[in-house]
This record gives structure tokens, C-alpha cells and sequence, in this order.
């Protein structure tokens, strides 16, 4: 590291010191150097530059066909820290004093500063999507694609920054990025989180449990319902359960794996096409999907808390819709929504004035307001994914549906006094 110059030897006094930390690299071959900056991340004043989800990525792909993905090579590495900062990276090591000339892995602002650098540099390219060091690029063809293509490296080359071949994939139909399968047809899984799942052990204690749960949660999206099977494993999650793991628990354990392996392809979502959001309540549970041309880009399914579960049945039915839109919010935000439910009272209810609604009503359209939403009845014999979801929510019950009414920011603009003359 010092050879090649991301470390530099110190000898005078610094304010300063960290210790070091190393962290085994995935292939196992490899040692990762870090810092161990507790107390430096605490008095370091933070960018909070907003960091890109793979949700947002896929809302731009509807036409993609050919992808290529890069790797910046030692991402952090590549950013140059001035004087000033570079003494604050000073670190003990066995062999004395050094500090970090390079952007270093610990520091809490590293990784908003990284992808600050990252957005700007390719924010100007069309077809082009930066998470981190991992850099998507796609065409709606080949020769649309080789071209972006083409100028993306035209700019790696211009502003020094280094890929990692090995990890590049250039033209391909199906490409994996950030713990998704980008493909042609739509978005799935990633085959190594799929793997996984299904090599996990049955869980021994609830905390394993929880971990096998959360991990069959990132698949949450990609299947329209999960909870029906997993029901015996979240009685176990019940403080008056005692752990018994029996063979109905095992039987839920092996099926949720099968679902999960059969997980279907989602489609890109496209910001020209209409959207209609079909939501559902039961008794306990909430459950939405989101449609374009009859065919789902993403599911969600919720809980209910213990005094939702008593609400009136109106009540439940348009608390569904407050959490599909929130939960769908970057999808549907700006735009015109159809909403289908199986609540015909609910159609009523939007065409009255607000005042006229009971308080619990109101809190809730008020919340809706910011939305564009045209509420139609269907059947709930034709409501058959929103149905099952409803039905079957989700063990996570980390987000429960929140009808509740807050401020979430405060505007006052100071008033200007004059004296009367």
C-alpha cells in the first residue's frame, strides 16, 4: 500500500490516531487494511449525499435489452484526500504511524463522498446508472448500447479512473447487479441469494429463525405470497411460544425454499405506461401489487398491529391503500394511479368532501392527498394476487402499516414589520 501510494509514513505528532482493522477479503486470499475511526466518525460533519436503491435504477429500464456492467478498481482508493484530511486517516500499526492518502474503507462520510464523485462523473451520459464503484450500462439495442458503452470509457479514460476487468461484463442479455438479475424481460433475483436461502440450515433458536426470515424478506417483491407457508415458522417468533421445531415447522422451512427458487421475473417498470394499484385488507393483513398492462412489477404485503385489527372493515380497506402508495411512492408519485379495490364504499368516499369523512378516515386521506388516485370497484374474486397477499402477509413485522397522520416538515416564512411613519 505504501508502495503504490495510498499509505505514507508518519513520524510527526498528528491529533489524530485510529486503529487498524483487517478484514479478510471474499476469496479468502486477500486482506482488506481498514480504519477503526470511532471517534473520528464522531466529529466528522457528514455530506448525507443521497445514495442511489437498485429500485430507483430499474424504473429507468423498461426498454433495456443489452447491459455491460464495470467495476471501478479499488474504488475508495481512486479519490486523492487533501493534506489536511489525509493526517485525520492517521492509523497504529505494529510498524508505526502511517496515514491514508486515498479516501480510506471506515470513515462514516466515505461511501456518500464516493458516490458523489461517482454521480457526477458519468451524470451527463444517457443509459448509464452508478452505484458505488459498480457502474450499469444499457441500450435498447446493440448499437444503442456499444455507443454508451463506448463513451463511458471514453470517460474512465479522460478522468483516470481505473476498472477491474475481471469483474466487467460487457454485452450481455442478463447481467447481476447489486443482488438482482437484470435481464431482457424484467428483473429477478440474484442466483447467489436465491443460494443462499437455499442452503441455509433449519434454525436452532429464534435468532436463526429471524435470520432465515429476513433473508427470505429480500425475496418479498418477486413473490406474491410467502406468509401462508411461513406461518408455522412465525408462531415460533411468539413470546408465550415455546420452541418446538416439529415437522410442520421443517415442511414450512422447505417449502418457503421452493417458492423462493420459483421466484418470477419482474417487470421493468415504465414511466410511459399507465399504473394501476390493486390493494386488498383482511382481517389481519394488508396486501398490494403493482400492475402495468396486467402484469406485476412489485408486490408487498403488511401486518396489522393489534388495534388495526379491530378498525372497521372501511377503515382496513383504505388503510390498505395509504400503505400501496407509500410503499410504492417513487413509482407512483406525480402521476395518474388507478386504484382497484374490492370495497365499493370506498369509490364514495374519495367524491365527498373531506370534512364529511369520520376522523380516522380523515387522517388517513389527508395522507393520501399528495397522490393522484382514481379509485374504482372490482370484485374480490378478480383482486386474486392483492387477495392472497392480504390474506398471507409478510412475517416481517418490522413496518407495520402506519395510517397515522405526522408532520413531516415545517415551513414558516418570516414576516416583514414596517413602522407606520
Amino acid at each position: 500500500m505504501e508502495e503504490i501510494g495510498v499509505i505514507e509514513r508518519v513520524t510527526e505528532p498528528t491529533e489524530w490516531v485510529s486503529s487498524m482493522v483487517t478484514v479478510i477479503k471474499p476469496d479468502r486470499k486477500r486482506v482488506r487494511i481498514c480504519l477503526d475511526p470511532k471517534d473520528l466518525n464522531e466529529a466528522l460533519e457528514r455530506a448525507h449525499y443521497p445514495m442511489k436503491t437498485i429500485e430507483e435504477i430499474v424504473t429507468k429500464l423498461p426498454q433495456a435489452k443489452v447491459f455491460s456492467t464495470l467495476d471501478a478498481n479499488c474504488g475508495y482508493w481512486q479519490l486523492e484526500l487533501d493534506t489536511d484530511s489525509s493526517k485525520l486517516c492517521t492509523f497504529n500499526t505494529p510498524m508505526g504511524r502511517y496515514r491514508y492518502k486515498r479516501l480510506p474503507f471506515g470513515v462514516n462520510a466515505a461511501p456518500e463522498i464516493f458516490q458523489r464523485c461517482m454521480t457526477e462523473l458519468f451524470d451527463d451520459l444517457t443509459g448509464v446508472e452508478v452505484i458505488m464503484d459498480d457502474i450499469l450500462v444499457w441500450g435498447s439495442n446493440e448499437q444503442e448500447h456499444d455507443m454508451r458503452l463506448e463513451q463511458v470509457l471514453q470517460r474512465c479514460r479522460d478522468k483516470k479512473l481505473k476498472l477491474n476487468l475481471d469483474k466487467c461484463k460487457f454485452k450481455v442479455d442478463e447481467v447481476p447487479y447489486i443482488g438482482h438479475i437484470l435481464t431482457s424481460d424484467g428483473v429477478k433475483p440474484d442466483i447467489k441469494k436465491v443460494k443462499a436461502i437455499q442452503e441455509m440450515h433449519p434454525p436452532t433458536n429464534i435468532t436463526e429463525l429471524k435470520r432465515f426470515l429476513g433473508m427470505v424478506n429480500y425475496v418479498a417483491k418477486f413473490v406474491d405470497n410467502l406468509s401462508a407457508i411461513s406461518e408455522p415458522l412465525r408462531v415460533l417468533l411468539r413470546k408465550d411460544t415455546v420452541w418446538q421445531w416439529n415437522e410442520e415447522q421443517q415442511k414450512s422451512f422447505d417449502a418457503l425454499k421452493v417458492m423462493i427458487t420459483n421466484a418470477p421475473i419482474l417487470k421493468y417498470f415504465d414511466t410511459n405506461k399507465p399504473v394501476t394499484l390493486s390493494v386488498d385488507a383482511s382481517k389481519s393483513g394488508v396486501g398490494a401489487v403493482l400492475l402495468q398492462e396486467n402484469k406485476p412489477v412489485a408486490y408487498a404485503s403488511k401486518t396489522f398491529t393489534e388495534a388495526q385489527t379491530r378498525y372497521a372493515q372501511i377503515e382496513k380497506e383504505l388503510a390498505a391503500i395509504v400503505y400501496g402508495c407509500e410503499k410504492f411512492h417513487q413509482y407512483i408519485f406525480g402521476r395518474m394511479v388507478t386504484v382497484e379495490t374490492d370495497h365499493k364504499p370506498l369509490e364514495s368516499i374519495f367524491k365527498k368532501p373531506l370534512s364529511r369523512a369520520p376522523p380516522r378516515l380523515q387522517r388517513m386521506l389527508l395522507k393520501l392527498q399528495k397522490y393522484v388516485l382514481s379509485v374504482s370497484y372490482k370484485k374480490g374474486s378478480e383482486l386474486h394476487v392483492a387477495d392472497a397477499l392480504s390474506r398471507n402477509y409478510l412475517p416481517d413485522t418490522s413496518e407495520e402499516v402506519n395510517d397515522g397522520l405526522h408532520i413531516m416538515e415545517c415551513v414558516v416564512s418570516p414576516c416583514q414589520f414596517h413602522e407606520k411613519d
